[in-house]
């Protein structure tokens, strides 16, 4: 039975109805972020007000034209590889999904971008739609923090290794005092040291970033270093009676990286998998040859905790962001790993998370 209304609110309700062509086309062209439409050869099909304005070109100089005008060109062969890659395989991509995007306006300039993809299916073919928003502004306020924090890091570090000194110069003079007094001493020193852990994490980062780090690549056995570090971290697994796995083959070739960086990449994945998980969970860790492509190693973490909230993912591996677990850190282990991982010409990914366990993998080269 259709619901009552008077005429007066009928004639405000409905007096201009639209037809779903044009209500698409109003909403496209009031949409404040830039939108691209780009056919199966990679021609621009449809661009916004707001893509106009963005880039400096009219509607009309822009359709017919090739994706790669909107492309710096030191990023060009890239973007055709990537292009490639999804339309063998379409599928919508969020905004912020870790990709570090620029674009190329009518003048020349260049500017960094997030963009988010999806697709659909017409008679002509797949077209794919790119959804592009200007973040210039929020990398500029991301620069000036990561200067002041670089800043600060610097200056914190200088005194805080006078205090570590003067304790442990106390620490040895501990016989001496009272045992309430040793206690303090000790108090003092644990964080002097897990001060210096952090800002050290910091400065980690930034070189990661900033492309100074040296790589020292050498041929060496993976499943070896996991069965390492698995037996140095048991006893933090054994207060909360979980068990840790290894499921490498002992027959995997030797993968061709800094063996001392992807050390500490499984450190932290490890380390992350022990605190997150509750207590008598299961932690797995697990190397095997890539699926269709031989010359690279996969790695896998995986866990039983309670998932990844689906709000962070996008930025799960960006600086500081930590989660609301009562054993959260201090956000930048995760950094470090896709950073780390990243200079090796290599990718990290979270291919599966929820209420069962979540699971870290990354690949690495195998030696020649």
């Amino acid at each position: 039975m259709k619901p009552e209304h008077t005429s007066e609110t009928t004639a405000e309700v409905c007096n201009t109805p639209l037809f779903r062509e044009d209500a698409t086309s109003i909403v496209l062209e009031a949409a404040p972020i830039g939108i691209i439409a780009v056919d199966n050869s990679g021609c621009i099909v449809l661009a916004n007000r707001s893509a106009q304005d963005m880039f400096g070109y009219t509607e009309e100089e822009l359709v017919g034209q090739p994706l790669t005008v909107l492309i710096p060109e030191e990023s060009r062969q890239i973007h055709l590889r990537q292009c490639a890659n999804y339309t063998r395989d379409p599928h919508v991509r969020p905004m912020g999904s870790g990709l570090n995007l620029s674009a190329r306006r009518k003048d020349g300039s260049v500017f960094p971008t997030e963009i988010s993809l999806g697709f659909t299916e017409t008679p002509q073919g797949l077209v794919s739609v790119a959804f592009v928003a200007d973040v210039t502004r929020q990398r500029e306020a991301e620069q000036l923090r990561d200067t002041m924090i670089h800043t600060l890091v610097h200056d914190l570090r200088n005194p805080l290794s006078a205090i570590r000194t003067g304790l442990q110069i106390l620490e040895l003079e501990a016989a001496k005092l009272d045992s309430d007094q040793q206690t303090l001493i000790e108090i003092a020193l644990n964080n002097s040291e897990r001060m210096f852990r952090f800002i050290n994490a910091i400065l980690d980062v930034n070189q990661l970033e900033s492309g100074t780090v040296v790589l020292h690549p050498t041929a060496f056995r993976i499943q070896d270093q996991i069965a390492e570090l698995l037996t140095a971290l048991a006893p933090l697994a054994e207060k909360k009676a979980q068990r840790l796995l290894n499921e490498t083959a002992a027959d995997l070739p030797p993968v061709y990286a800094d063996a001392s960086i992807i050390a500490r990449v499984l450190e932290n994945l490890i380390g992350n998998a022990i605190k997150y998980t509750p207590e008598n969970g299961v932690i797995r860790v697990s190397a095997q040859r890539k699926a269709g492509d031989p010359n690279k190693l996969r790695v896998d973490v995986s866990d039983t905790g309670p998932g990844i909230a689906p709000e962070l993912l996008p930025r799960l591996f960006s600086k500081f962001v930590v989660g609301k677990n009562k054993e959260r850190g201090h956000g930048l282990g995760l950094a470090f790993c896709k950073l780390a991982i990243e200079a090796h010409g290599e990718s990290i990914s979270v291919p599966n998370t929820g209420t069962t366990g979540t699971t870290f993998s990354f690949t690495l080269p195998v030696a020649e």
